[in-house]
C-alpha cells in the first residue's frame, strides 16, 4: 500500500509540474495580443503610406498666374449706415446683382475716389437679403433714422455727425454729385 501511495504521489506530482499555470496562460496571451495590435498598426501605416504616396493623383503645382482683382468698396449693411466712424460720409445704395449697375456704380465710386479730396464712401448692396427691409416702391427722402430708410432706385445719401446731409436719386443725380 505505502508503495501505491508513493507511485500515486509521483503521478500527481508530474501531473502538477507538467500543468501550465495561469501567470503563463495570461502572458501568452497578452503577448498574442500586443503582437496583433503591433502587425495591425504596421499595415495601418504602410497603408496610409501608401495611399498618400500613390493613391492621391492631385497636382501639386502652385498657379502663380494673378487673378483679376476684385475691388471691395467698403461694403456695408444698410442697417449700418447712421453708425460709421467717419464723420462725414457717403453712402451708396444700389442692387449688385444688377451687372449692369454694378458696373456702371463700380465706375462711379472708382471715379470719385481718384480724387485727391474726397469722403469716404460706403455701398450697400440692396439686393442682399440682410438689406431687403429697406427696398421700397418708394422712396423716402426726408429721412432721419434707420427704421425711416426707404430705398427705391439707386440712391446716395450724404452723412454728417450721423444726420442725413443730401439725398440723392438716380444715376444722372449720383454722378454729378460725386463728380
Amino acid at each position: 500500500m505505502a508503495n501505491n501511495n508513493r507511485k500515486y504521489r509521483r503521478q500527481m506530482h508530474q501531473k502538477v509540474d507538467s500543468m501550465p499555470t495561469s501567470f503563463s496562460l495570461e502572458f501568452g496571451r497578452v503577448i498574442k495580443i500586443l503582437l496583433v495590435i503591433v502587425i495591425v498598426l504596421v499595415v495601418f501605416y504602410f497603408l496610409t503610406a501608401f495611399i498618400l504616396e500613390h493613391g492621391s493623383r492631385v497636382s501639386t503645382t502652385v498657379d502663380n498666374t494673378p487673378a483679376e482683382a476684385d475691388i471691395q468698396y467698403q461694403e456695408i449693411l444698410a442697417g449700418n449706415s447712421f453708425t460709421q466712424n467717419d464723420n462725414h460720409y457717403f453712402v451708396l445704395y444700389y442692387d449688385m446683382s444688377d451687372e449692369n449697375l454694378h458696373s456702371i456704380y463700380t465706375n462711379i465710386v472708382s471715379t470719385y475716389e481718384d480724387n485727391e479730396d474726397h469722403l469716404p464712401i460706403y455701398t450697400v448692396d440692396m439686393s442682399s437679403a440682410f438689406n431687403k427691409k429697406y427696398v421700397a416702391d418708394e422712396a423716402n427722402p426726408s429721412v432721419e433714422e434707420i427704421g425711416d430708410l426707404q430705398i427705391a432706385q439707386p440712391t446716395l445719401i450724404e452723412f454728417e455727425n450721423d444726420s442725413v446731409v443730401d439725398y440723392i436719386e438716380g444715376e444722372e443725380a449720383i454722378r454729378e454729385n460725386l463728380s
